[in-house]
């Protein structure tokens, strides 16, 4: 199981932070190669810091974490992208991963004059995929696309170990379904509860002939005692009149985990609002996505809790956990939870 966590944000209105971003981001970086982890996802929107500079920072601070830079063919030509990626080879003699995200933002999209519909961004994600990943593999490209188009391009220098550098297709709709299936070696959703996941994602993802890996992203707030872990994500992640607006407002987004994640959140709230007399609360929570703070579901609890409820996706065959953030120190009580789920799902 390869785990990743989230590059720190560089501001916030929630928090205030005592030391300056780059010194946090290198010691987050450091952290995550403490705890053993494989990569960490560096974002990419209009309110944070470049993507391609923060990786060189990491690269500079770390011996072995590999970026996962997400990437908005919008914003970054295919070729650019790999020459980057050949940068940071060149610099630190490893691969990063991409991740490609079609937008999520409804806003951004407006502000950077991205007008193409859903399922046309997903179209020219197809086409950003499949000449990014000839170019990591040092083919030469001569295509007219509808989107780009290249004569005889190859990308020079190009470090061998580009040929390690993995894509990662972000989405659930079957629009993004149908672009996995093409250019992914990774596929990731926001995962509803198992049971829907593997109606609603799994099983179209396999019928649609995909044979790459899976991935999650989802938050894990764990701890030795269930009612201890509860406290601790119900403090860090209050919830706020800002927050349900803002989930109200994704529940018509065009992005479709965002929107059935938003929905989701909504219904468990009001189930919330009148629990059964006995029940215990589900180790899987839409509570962090509701406050506004967080954007994937969290699996909260003790650490057999959450264990055994990772350990149904392990079963399915993830292989990629991408961390909703994390606090340094979360990262033992996460590892035992990861170890439980990997000893639950015999794997």
């Amino acid at each position: 199981m390869h785990v990743y966590s989230v590059t720190p944000e560089s501001a916030s209105q929630q928090r205030e932070f005592e030391q300056d971003y780059l010194s946090r981001l290198r010691e987050a970086g450091a952290a995550c190669e403490r705890a053993g982890w494989s990569g960490i996802l560096v974002p990419h929107n209009l309110h944070e810091v470049d993507p391609w500079l923060i990786a060189g920072q990491l690269g500079a601070a770390t011996d072995t974490l590999v970026p996962l830079i997400a990437v908005q063919p919008s914003s970054l030509p295919p070729h650019t992208a790999a020459a980057m990626a050949a940068a940071y080879a060149t610099l630190y003699g490893r691969p990063l991963h991409f991740n490609l995200v079609a937008g999520a933002r409804d806003d951004e999209l407006r502000r950077t004059g991205d007008q193409l519909g859903h399922d046309e961004r997903y179209e020219r994600m197809r086409e950003y995929g499949l000449v990014l990943r000839a170019l990591l593999r040092g083919e030469e490209v001569d295509t007219e696309g509808r989107f780009y188009s290249y004569r005889k391009f190859r990308l020079e220098p190009r470090p061998e170990v580009l040929s390690q550098c993995k894509l990662f297709v972000a989405g659930s709709s079957p629009a993004s379904i149908g672009v996995a299936r093409d250019i992914a070696d990774v596929v990731v959703t926001h995962p509803a509860r198992y049971p829907e996941w593997e109606e609603t994602f799994l099983k179209p993802l396999l019928a649609g002939g995909y044979t790459g890996e899976l991935g999650i992203r989802i938050g894990i707030v764990a701890g030795s005692a269930r009612e201890d872990a509860w406290a601790t994500a119900r403090e860090r992640f209050p919830e706020t009149w800002q927050g349900r607006q803002e989930t109200l407002l994704k529940t018509v987004s065009q992005n479709s985990w965002s929107r059935q994640l938003a929905v989701d959140a909504v219904a468990e709230a009001a189930e919330e609002k009148e629990p059964a007399a006995d029940a215990e609360p589900d180790v899987y929570w839409l509570g962090a996505f509701r406050s506004g703070q967080a954007s994937a579901p969290f699996l909260v609890g003790s650490h057999e809790d959450v264990g055994s409820r990772l350990a149904e996706y392990l079963r399915a065959g993830v292989r990629h956990v991408l961390l909703n953030g994390s606090y340094e120190d979360d990262h033992e009580d996460i590892n035992r939870a990861l170890l439980a789920a990997r000893r639950s799902a015999g794997s």
